[in-house]
C-alpha cells in the first residue's frame, strides 16, 4: 500500500486520512464500492453505441463522491480503450463564482488541446495553422480594447494557457474575452470540432470530454449554461460528461436534460419517515469508510454510530465528522474518539448551518421533518445545494434534512419564524 494510503493507527494520521477536500485517485484503497455499483449505469450509456455524441449530467449532493466515481470512470478500462479521455476541473481553469457558457465552451477547447499536446501528440500542421490565425485575431481585438493578451508566437497552448489564467483570475479581463469570443461563438464551437475530428482520426477512438465541479456555482448560473446555453454547450462533437448541480434537478429547467441526466445518490441510512430507525446496510457500508482509513480501536462504537447517522450517508459529511472528532480527542489528550468528541462535531456543523439558514427556510424544513417529502421546488434549491436537505432513492426518490439540523425541532419554540 502507498505510505499515503496507510491505515491510521493513531489519530493524528487518522486526521490527516478524513481531509473532507481530498479526491480520492482511481484504485485507491481508501475507496467503498457502493451497492448496485451506480457508477455502471454511466460506464454503459458511454459504451453504447449512438447516432450522435451523447452528452451526460452527472449529479448529486455535494461530498456524494462525484469526483472520486468520476476519477474511477477516466481509469476503467473499457473507457480507456473505447475514448481518448480529456479529463479536468473547471475550478483549476476557471472562476466558478463567476462562470458562464462561454468560459465552459473556451476551458473544453484549451484543455483538449493542451491534454493531447501534453500526451506527446501531434496535431496537423493545416490545423495548427488554422488555431494560430484564430488566436491571432482573438489577441488582436484584445489589444484594441488595451487588454493583455496572450502572445500567439509563444505557441497556441501558452496562448489558451494564459487566457485561462485570465478568465479565472481577471475579472476586467475576463469580460472583455467573454465580449471577444461571444458573437464568435460558432468560430470556437468549429475550432473544438476541428480538433476532435483530429484527435479522433490519429487515436482511431471517440474522445470523451469529463469536466468535473460545474456543480459548485449556484442555481442561477447552472441555468444559464445548461438551460439558457444549452444549444451552444451540447455542440462540441464529442462524449461529454458535465457535473451539474444537484438543485437543477427541481427547477422547470431540467427536463431540458432529464433524458441525459445521472444522479449518484446519498448512502440510506435510515428508512422514509422513520428517522429512528437504522438502514443497516447504509451503516455498514460507513462503517467500512471509516475503517478503511482507521484502526477501528481509535473510536468507540457508540461515538462511531453517531458519527455515521449525523453524515446523513455522504462520505465528505463523514470525513468532515471525523476529523473534527479525531482533533477534539487530541486536545483532550484521548487516544481514542468517544462519544463527546462527535457531539462537538455535530455541533460545529448545526452552528454552520444556523449562519446561513433564512427564518423562511426552517418552514420549509419542517414540513420535509413531517413528511420527507419535496414540495415546492422554489423553495428546496438552495437547500439541497447547502446541504440542509439531502435526498435518497427507494423505489421512489425522498428527503429529509441533514440530521445535525433533528436538534433544532425538537422544541418548537428554537424554530424562527418570519415576523
Amino acid at each position: 500500500m502507498s505510505e499515503e494510503y496507510i491505515v491510521a493507527e493513531d489519530l493524528d494520521l487518522a486526521w490527516s486520512n478524513f481531509d473532507p477536500v481530498f479526491t480520492l485517485p482511481a484504485n485507491c484503497p481508501f475507496h467503498v464500492e457502493r451497492a448496485g455499483k451506480p457508477l455502471n449505469k454511466l460506464i454503459r450509456a458511454l459504451m453504447r453505441q449512438h447516432r450522435q455524441p451523447p452528452k451526460y449530467f452527472f449529479s448529486g449532493h455535494r461530498g456524494c463522491g462525484k469526483s472520486t466515481e468520476l476519477n474511477r470512470l477516466a481509469a476503467d478500462e473499457e473507457i480507456k480503450n473505447k475514448f481518448f479521455i480529456v479529463k479536468y476541473s473547471v475550478k483549476d481553469v476557471c472562476d466558478v463564482n463567476n462562470l458562464n457558457y462561454v468560459d465552459v465552451l473556451f476551458s473544453m477547447g484549451a484543455q483538449l488541446y493542451i491534454q493531447y499536446i501534453d500526451a506527446d501528440k501531434e496535431l496537423e500542421p493545416e490545423l495548427l495553422k488554422e488555431l494560430e490565425s484564430w488566436g491571432s485575431s482573438i489577441e488582436q481585438e484584445l489589444e484594441k480594447t488595451k487588454s493583455v493578451g496572450a502572445s500567439v508566437k509563444a505557441g497556441i497552448s501558452a496562448f489558451f494557457l494564459s487566457l485561462q489564467a485570465k478568465i479565472k483570475s481577471e475579472s476586467t479581463t475576463r469580460e472583455i474575452i467573454r465580449k471577444q469570443i461571444e458573437p464568435r461563438l460558432s468560430e470556437l464551437i468549429d475550432k473544438i470540432n476541428l480538433i476532435i475530428a483530429d484527435i479522433e482520426g490519429k487515436e482511431k477512438k471517440n474522445v470523451l470530454v469529463i469536466i468535473d465541479d460545474l456543480d459548485k456555482p449556484g442555481l442561477e448560473q447552472a441555468k444559464a449554461i445548461f438551460y439558457n446555453n444549452y444549444t451552444a454547450i451540447t455542440q462540441p462533437a464529442c462524449h461529454i460528461v458535465y457535473t451539474v448541480p444537484i438543485s437543477i434537478f427541481f427547477v422547470p429547467e431540467f427536463t431540458v436534460i432529464r433524458e441525459a441526466a445521472f444522479s449518484l445518490p446519498n448512502i440510506k441510512l435510515h428508512t422514509k419517515n422513520d428517522r429512528n430507525s437504522r438502514y443497516e446496510p447504509g451503516y455498514e457500508l460507513m462503517r467500512t469508510f471509516v475503517y478503511r482509513r482507521m484502526k477501528e480501536e481509535l473510536i468507540e462504537p457508540e461515538a462511531l454510530d453517531l458519527a455515521i447517522k449525523m453524515s446523513g450517508g455522504l462520505f465528505r459529511e463523514g470525513a468532515r465528522i471525523m476529523q473534527i472528532a479525531a482533533d477534539s480527542a487530541i486536545e483532550k489528550e484521548r487516544n481514542h474518539i468517544i462519544k463527546e468528541d462527535v457531539e462537538r462535531a455535530e455541533r460545529e456543523i448545526r452552528s454552520g448551518f444556523k449562519r446561513i439558514l433564512k427564518s423562511e427556510d426552517y418552514d420549509t424544513l419542517n414540513e420535509i421533518i413531517k413528511s420527507n417529502e419535496i414540495r415546492g421546488i422554489e423553495r428546496i434549491g438552495h437547500l439541497l445545494h447547502n446541504l440542509s436537505v439531502l435526498e435518497y432513492e427507494n423505489e421512489e426518490n425522498w428527503c429529509d434534512i441533514h440530521p445535525t439540523l433533528e436538534e433544532l425541532f425538537r422544541t418548537p419554540i428554537l424554530i424562527p419564524r418570519v415576523s
